[in-house]
C-alpha cells in the first residue's frame, strides 16, 4: 500500500583526514568527509542556478569517484538551518544522464567544502552501435511493467543505468508505461536493455500507501473528482472529508513545526486530496500530483482517508519525491517506502500531543481490519508481526517488495528513537534511544540533504549518521545512530547459526498470472544445482536463472511442460545467487518446490520467497 534545535558545530577538517567511507559492493567511495577546498561564502545569482561557483572543487573530488568534473550537471541545491549548502550534481556519460547516479557536494556557512557523497562512478566504455529499435523496446518494457493493460506513452528515451546488483553500465532505453496493476494506477519508467532487449529495471512513479483541496471521488475511477472542500471553507456534511481535511492539516504543521517545511514541495503547494475513490477500493496512494483514498470494504480496512498516518506516509512520498528523489525498487525503494512509515509515525506522534504510545509504531492501525482488534498494516517495533517485513538486512535479496524490506529501515529508527535491542535477537547490539523527534530531525536531514536517488541501506546509515554530526549532535548520538542500524545487521555480522543449505518450501498456491521467487546462493565448487516442483493441483510453469531473478520471456532454464512436475538442473554451476520462479498457467495450489546442490557446505545462505509486486 502506498502507505529540537541541535547547538551547531562548524564542520572543520581534522588534522589527520579520516579514512573515507567505502561502499562495501563497488569499492568506490560513497562519503568523503575531509577538508576538500573552498568556494565563495555568497554565491552568484548564476552559481545559484548552475552552481558553476563549485566547479574548481568538484573538478578536484571528482577524480575519487573516477570520473570528470564534466560529467556531473548541476540539478538543485538546499541550504539548511545552518546555513550550510547541499548542491546535487547529475551523473552524465557520453551526453546522456546515467539513471540514479549522482554527487552531493555539501559546504558550510563559511565556504568550505567538507564532505562529498554519492555512487556517481566512471565504467567500461559501452557501445552505442547497434541497438534495437526503440518500438521493440517499447514491446518489452509493456510486457515488463506487469500493467494490466499496459500502454507505453511518448518516446522511449536513450540513457545508461547502473541495474540492482550489477555494477556494470548498461546503454537502455527508458520507456514510459502506463496502467493498473492491482487496481492502482501504474506510471513506471522502464528500462530495456538497448543491445539485447533484456528487461533491466521497473521503476514505479506511483507510491501506495498550507492549501488544502478536498475532493469527492463519487465513487469512480475518474480524478480529481468533484472539489467539495477548500482551504478556510466551512466544514462539509461529509464527515470523511472533514477528517481528511484535518489529518492534511496535521501533517502540513509536523513539517512546518519540526522541520521548518513550506508543503510538500517546500514552497507552498497546494495538497490535493479525493475521497472516496471507486466502490469499496482497499487503498491509498500518491499520484505524483495528489492523494487518492479508497472508502475499504469494511473487512480489509475501512475508510483510508480517517488515518493520519497513512496521510502523513503518502505526504512523504512527495516529500522524497522532491528531495532525495529515492527510485522506487530495490533497496532505494525500500528506503522510500520506510520513510514514508517513519515520518507516518512521527506526525502521528506529534498530532496526538507528542506523546509517545504502542500505536505510534503501528502503520495504518485505525483503519487496518476493523474488526480484528490491535491489528495493524505494519509493525515498526517488530516489523515480522505482519509475516511479511524483514527485520535484519542479512535477509534481504533481490526483489524483495519495497514494503517488506521497509521493515529494516524502520527498526532502526524505532530503536533510535526508543532504544533497546532486536526483537528477535537477531543481533546483540544495544541502542541508547535518543528520542523521536531527535531522531526525526535526523532522519529528514539525510533524506533532504544527503541520499540520492540509488542509496542503498548502507548508504543510509553513513547518511544518517553524517546528517547527525552535520546537525552538530554529540558522540554519543551519533553513536546510537551507527548502533541502531547495527541492530538491524548493517556494519556488523550476525551472529548465530546459518540458515538451511538447500531451499525446500511445500504447499505453494498462486493465482493464474502470479509469478513467485526464490534464490539459492551456491558457493564455487559444485557440480551440479538443481530445481525441482512437484505435486498439488493446477498447472505451474518453473523457471530459473543466474543472477537475477527470472521472467517470462527472460531465463536460463524453462521446461515449459504440462502439469507440475519440472526439473532445472545446472553442471558445473557457477558460483553466486541462483532465481527460481513459478509462473502461473492458471490456478495452483499444493505444490512444492525444492533447490539443491551437491555436498553442500554447513552454512551457506539462502533467502526466503517474495512476492511479485
Amino acid at each position: 500500500m502506498a502507505i529540537s534545535a541541535a547547538t551547531h558545530v562548524e564542520a572543520t577538517a581534522p588534522a589527520s583526514a579520516p579514512r573515507p567511507h567505502v561502499d562495501s559492493r563497488t569499492d568506490g567511495h560513497y562519503f568523503v568527509r575531509r577538508d576538500l577546498g573552498r568556494v565563495p561564502r555568497v554565491f552568484t545569482e548564476k552559481s545559484r542556478a548552475t552552481g558553476e561557483d563549485v566547479r574548481g572543487v568538484l573538478n578536484d573530488v571528482a577524480s575519487e569517484f573516477r570520473i570528470r568534473g564534466e560529467d556531473l550537471v548541476f540539478r538543485k541545491q538546499n541550504v539548511d538551518e545552518q546555513g550550510h549548502r547541499h548542491l546535487r550534481f547529475q551523473q552524465f556519460h557520453g551526453g546522456l544522464p546515467v539513471i540514479g547516479s549522482a554527487l552531493v557536494l555539501h559546504v558550510d556557512s563559511q565556504g568550505a567544502v567538507y564532505a562529498v557523497n554519492g555512487n556517481a562512478r566512471g565504467g567500461s566504455r559501452v557501445s552505442r552501435e547497434g541497438v534495437i529499435p526503440p518500438e521493440n523496446a517499447a514491446q518489452v518494457a509493456v510486457r515488463g511493467s506487469r500493467a494490466e493493460p499496459a500502454t507505453a506513452v511518448g518516446s522511449p528515451q536513450q540513457v545508461f543505468l547502473r541495474p540492482e546488483g550489477d555494477e556494470e553500465m548498461h546503454l537502455a532505453w527508458q520507456v514510459q508505461v502506463e496502467g493498473q496493476r492491482a487496481g492502482i494506477p501504474s506510471k513506471d519508467l522502464v528500462y530495456v536493455d538497448a543491445h539485447d532487449g533484456e528487461l533491466l529495471a521497473v521503476h514505479p512513479r506511483i507510491h501506495s500507501a498550507l492549501n488544502r483541496r478536498i475532493y469527492n471521488g463519487n465513487n469512480a475511477s475518474t480524478l480529481p473528482g468533484t472539489l467539495v472542500r477548500g482551504e478556510g471553507q466551512a466544514e462539509h456534511p461529509d464527515p470523511v472529508v472533514n477528517t481528511n481535511y484535518d489529518h492534511l492539516g496535521t501533517v502540513y504543521d509536523c513539517y512546518s513545526e519540526l522541520f521548518g517545511r513550506d508543503s510538500i514541495d517546500n514552497a507552498g503547494a497546494a495538497l490535493l486530496s479525493t475521497v472516496h475513490h471507486r466502490v469499496a477500493y482497499v487503498n491509498a496512494f500518491w499520484d505524483g500530483t495528489q492523494l487518492v483514498y479508497g472508502d475499504g470494504d469494511g473487512v480489509n480496512a475501512s475508510n483510508l482517508a480517517n488515518s493520519l498516518d497513512l496521510t502523513a506516509h503518502e505526504l512523504t512520498h512527495a516529500v522524497t519525491d522532491y528531495e532525495s528523489e529515492l527510485i522506487y525498487s530495490g533497496e532505494s525503494g525500500g528506503l522510500n517506502e520506510s520513510l514514508s512509515d517513519i515520518f507516518g509515525a512521527v506526525c502521528e506522534w506529534y498530532g496526538d500531543g507528542k506523546v509517545v504510545s504502542p500505536h505510534t509504531w503501528e502503520i495504518g492501525d485505525g483503519i487496518w481490519t476493523p474488526h480484528i482488534p490491535n491489528d495493524a498494516l505494519r509493525y515498526m517495533a517488530n516489523p515480522t508481526q505482519d509475516g511479511d517485513s524483514l527485520d535484519c538486512y542479512s535477509d534481504y535479496s533481490s526483489g524483495v517488495d519495497v514494503h517488506y524490506s521497509s521493515g529494516i529501515s524502520n527498526l532502526a529508527f524505532y530503536l533510535l528513537s526508543q532504544g533497546g535491542t532486536h526483537p528477535r535477537a537477531k543481533t546483540t547490539t544495544v541502542v541508547a534511544g535518543i528520542g523521536i523527534e531527535k531522531a526525526a530531525n535526523i532522519f529528514y536531514k539525510a533524506n533532504r540533504d544527503i541520499l540520492i536517488a540509488s542509496s542503498n541501506f548502507e548508504a543510509a546509515k553513513t547518511a544518517t549518521e553524517q546528517a547527525a554530526a552535520q546537525l552538530g549532535y554529540d558522540a554519543a548520538t551519533i553513536t546510537s545512530v551507527s548502533n541502531a542500524w547495527k541492530a538491524v545487521c548493517i556494519g556488523v555480522e550476525v551472529e548465530g547459526p546459518g540458515p538451511t543449505p538447500w531451499l525446500s518450501m511445500t504447499g505453494l498456491s498462486g493465482s493464474a498470472g502470479s509469478f513467485q521467487h526464490w534464490s539459492l546462493d551456491v558457493p564455487a565448487g559444485r557440480s551440479k544445482v538443481t530445481f525441482k516442483v512437484s505435486g498439488g493441483t493446477g498447472d505451474v510453469d518453473l523457471y530459473a536463472r543466474f543472477g537475477a531473478p527470472p521472467t517470462t520471456t527472460t531465463y536460463h532454464c524453462r521446461p515449459n511442460l504440462s502439469g507440475n512436475n519440472e526439473t532445472c538442473t545446472f553442471t558445473l554451476p557457477q558460483a553466486g545467487r541462483y532465481h527460481v520462479g513459478l509462473y502461473g498457467r492458471s490456478v495452483f495450489s499444493g505444490v512444492n518446490l525444492t533447490g539443491t546442490f551437491d555436498d553442500p557446505p554447513l552454512c551457506p545462505p539462502w533467502r526466503w520467497p517474495w512476492p511479485w509486486p
